[in-house]
């Protein structure tokens, strides 16, 4: 489950480069700021961050700007230059963006060093990356940033739940790492959504209720009183579960990696009515 998120063409998740510019935006070397002067002069500046992460503003000199959010270096910049230059008046915005280089490595399908624009995130860099193989991890992606692990990001949120909180915003030198999967249990049968889905080492040994979430629960003709599961077992050997999967038992049901899930449909046979016809 998950990894056809991939499969739709990688400029359909670039990040689009007109729309407007967070305010917790971190400004680097090579973003350009526009400032428009208004006052005693009145002319419109493009300036580029330089290596040295300053702004060259003339008749100012240099402004140290990299590494602070854009809201706080456009107040920087207007208080600059009406402190300094009498009868004038600024306003910033945002021009062109820089580009970065980050590193994608682990199990994605082309690792290696990618250029992405500095709004990218990443789930950005992954797709122009080409994606996660089918042995990468979707629910443990990690952000590594100076040696460091600074957030780990799970697909199975933002796919199911449409919780981007873990999409965090990259940085020039930042490395994107997919461990291998993690344990993996399948559900089949009367359920909403049947596919092999990966458990999250954190969480411990998962039960069936979890699959059941996963899965987008039983399917109205679910006969879940009459579940199996399908298990190797400690000695190697194939065995069949009969388990009761109801909501009222399905969190007391624990499931090993490798399990298969069966939930079949009520029988088509009417019991314990009437037909009438004619």
């Amino acid at each position: 489950f998950g990894y056809a998120l991939f499969d739709a063409a990688a400029g359909n998740f670039a990040p689009v480069a007109n729309t407007p510019v967070p305010s917790d935006y971190l400004l680097g070397p090579g973003d350009s700021l526009r400032v428009n002067l208004v006052g005693a002069q009145n002319r419109r500046l493009t300036l580029e961050i330089d290596r040295n992460g300053e702004l060259s503003l003339p008749e100012i000199g240099p402004v140290g700007v990299a590494g602070m959010r854009f809201e706080e270096a456009s107040a920087l910049i207007e208080q600059q230059i009406a402190e300094k230059m009498i009868g004038v008046q600024a306003s910033v915005a945002m021009g062109n963006l820089r580009t970065m280089q980050v590193f994608i490595l682990g199990e994605a399908r082309q690792p290696g060093s990618y250029t992405v624009s500095g709004l990218s995130t990443v789930t950005n860099a992954l797709v122009t990356s080409g994606g996660i193989s089918p042995v990468g991890s979707l629910r443990d992606i990690q952000l590594k940033r100076n040696g460091a692990t600074i957030a780990s990001l799970d697909l199975y949120g933002l796919l199911l739940r449409g919780d981007t909180s873990g999409d965090v915003r990259l940085m020039p030198g930042d490395v994107i790492f997919v461990p291998p999967i993690g344990p993996t249990v399948s559900i089949t049968g009367a359920v909403r959504r049947p596919a092999i889905y990966e458990l999250r080492r954190a969480d411990g040994q998962a039960n069936a209720e979890t699959l059941l979430r996963l899965a987008g629960g039983a399917r109205p003709d679910a006969d879940a009183a009459m579940a199996v599961i399908e298990r190797i077992d400690s000695k190697r050997e194939r065995v069949v579960l009969n388990v009761d999967l109801r909501a009222s038992a399905a969190a007391g049901v624990r499931l090993q990696a490798g399990d298969l899930v069966r939930i079949p449909q009520v029988g088509p046979t009417v019991t314990r009515g009437l037909r009438i016809e004619g």
